[in-house]
């Protein structure tokens, strides 16, 4: 069984969420959109500790819209899913017979709510069972059912991998068992190890080191005893670089000569947080964990990061992540990704389905966006152009208008290589607004009517500039940059050459990087009065564009 939905109304910073889970979820979007909120919600429903979170005035959201409103309720309702027909039957779920209700034809699925209530200056909480209409089911044991579904399936949250201490005040808490002072003491160990390595790296030996691995071993056989979740297929493994063989047992990569004592103590601490992340409760055998991973990025080396990553993706329970990481962005699965976007009335989840998009598209875009643009997916606009010209160029023109796209948000993309329509689609998909910029010449219409294909009712104007000219280096020399191009084709100002000429000698004789710079610089010099009034507008649209996306 899995959590395959949670929606929100009226906690903390969501005013309304539905956001649909996957066996890895990835969550990004920007400060202040919800990431957070959404993450306490789910933190206070599944208590890895089985305790029912007493709510407080402050968890109310506040509507800024309407003048500081504060809602009077709070609802969150979690949907769980049979990851198989008949797993409803498993011992595990014997108890939640009362509460099944029919998922399709032969699957089952079920609805835990929790709702908060304003009364005067009381806060009024109550946990129940819904069928699929949404009603209440009369069950008397709802409570302890509810509890135990945090047993079964708890929140372990671990909220910055770059802890590698263990607390001290949290550890003089734990009251466990006989058995459970054994784990203790391993724990003390490795923490112990982990802090010699930062401190004196030099002092730990190979066999201390491989003595400890020994003992991490032996803490996650006991934590991590529990089914393995579900794992869906990876469909596009072909396409990233996700599709690497990583070790089937994670644990292995402790084991490899080639890996550093760095690199090992950065995988030994992200264990060591998962442990430490549980609380002070000891999960039981039967209990399916969901983790979540908060910006692991901090701190850690893109090649540190990913072996770390390659640790994550292969822990056997469903996981939510949160990334400000391009890097990481670029190698977790496109459908994995969800965006968070907050709107006035609600936040709103944009995400891929790759049934949208071929097998070509996919390779198209992973390649060209994903791992050439990692970044791509965090910005508020694109910018879609033919060539490399456009992309040296408006990014410095831009600059020049006073405008900054990466604090904007706007990214220059070249898509001639990798096809215009799977990058609208993306685009779409994500949230993310966009506008292309064709040539005038038979390629560039083409590009132009897949645009206007893919509008439907929407004016062409917001989302298509096509240039007067055959490319931009035409449109530029028939708008003050002549003089340049005689230069750069060293053709006399007297001479009656044709555009298309001299435009070709001075392409012959520079790469068009440095043609783009060239224009650049000569349009920083006084020979020329401003930037064309087309590509100005166009600059101006674009920002106004991503300005817009975050009202």
């Amino acid at each position: 069984m899995h959590l395959s939905r949670i929606e929100i109304a009226g906690f903390r910073g969501i005013k309304r969420l539905s956001l649909t889970l996957n066996e890895l979820t990835v969550l990004i979007g920007e400060n202040t959109w919800g990431k957070s909120s959404l993450l306490d919600a789910l933190s206070i429903a599944l208590s890895p500790d089985a305790k029912f979170h007493n709510f407080h005035f402050s968890d109310f959201h506040v509507d800024y819209s309407l003048g500081h409103t504060q809602v009077s309720q709070i609802h969150i309702v979690l949907n769980w899913v049979e990851d198989y027909p008949g797993e409803h039957k498993a011992r595990r779920y014997r108890s939640f017979k009362p509460v099944w209700v029919r998922n399709g034809k032969d699957g089952k699925q079920f609805y835990y709510q929790i709702t908060s209530e304003r009364e005067d200056d009381k806060v009024i909480t109550e946990r129940h069972f819904l069928d699929s209409g949404g009603n209440i089911i009369d069950c008397p044991d709802s409570h302890k059912l509810a509890r135990q579904l945090m047993v079964l399936h708890p929140i372990v949250r671990i909220r910055d991998a770059r802890q590698l201490r263990l607390d001290t005040a949290q550890q003089e808490e734990f009251d466990l068992e006989q058995r459970n002072l054994i784990n203790a003491r391993i724990e003390r160990r490795l923490d112990n190890t982990c802090r010699r390595l930062l401190t004196r790296p030099g002092h730990v030996s190979s066999d201390e080191i491989k003595s400890s691995i020994r003992a991490l071993r032996t803490l996650v056989d006991h934590y991590f005893a529990f089914t393995p979740h579900h794992k869906a297929p990876r469909s596009e493994q072909r396409f990233f670089p996700e599709r690497i063989h990583y070790s089937p047992n994670p644990l292995e990569m402790l084991s490899r000569p080639e890996m550093t004592k760095q690199n090992k103590l950065v995988l030994m601490g992200l264990i060591n947080a998962y442990i430490r992340a549980r609380g002070p409760v000891e999960l039981k055998r039967i209990s399916r964990p969901i983790m979540i991973l908060e910006d692991p990025e901090g701190r850690l080396h893109p090649i540190i990061l990913h072996q770390a990553w390659a640790f994550v993706v292969n822990m056997p329970m469903q996981k939510i992540l949160t990334t400000n990481s391009p890097e990481l962005a670029s190698v977790v699965p496109l459908n994995s990704i969800k965006k968070l976007n907050r709107e006035p009335d609600k936040t709103r989840v944009y995400s891929l389905d790759s049934h949208t998009l071929s097998r070509d598209e996919l390779r198209r875009v992973g390649f060209h966006v994903r791992l050439h643009r990692p970044g791509a997916l965090y910005a508020r606009a694109w910018l879609l152009v033919e060539g490399e010209t456009e992309v040296w160029l408006l990014n410095e023109f831009a600059y020049r208008c006073g405008y900054n796209f990466a604090s904007e948000g706007v990214q220059v993309i070249e898509f001639a290589q990798s096809g215009l329509r799977p990058i609208i689609k993306i685009a779409k998909l994500m949230g993310i607004e966009w506008h292309v910029v064709t040539d005038g010449d038979s390629a560039g219409k083409k590009y132009a009517e897949t645009v206007r294909h893919m509008l439907g009712s929407e004016s062409d104007k917001h989302r298509l500039t096509i240039l007067p000219d055959l490319d931009i280096e035409h449109f530029l020399f028939n708008h003050g940059y002549e003089p340049l191009f005689r230069k750069l084709a060293r053709v006399s100002d007297d001479h009656p050459a044709p555009p298309k000429k001299i435009i070709q000698k001075a392409l012959k004789h520079h790469a068009k990087p440095d043609v783009a710079l060239a224009m650049v610089e000569f349009t920083d010099s006084e020979e020329i009065d401003h930037i064309p009034t087309l590509l100005r507008w166009l600059l101006k649209r674009m920002v106004a564009l991503a300005r817009a996306s975050t009202t």
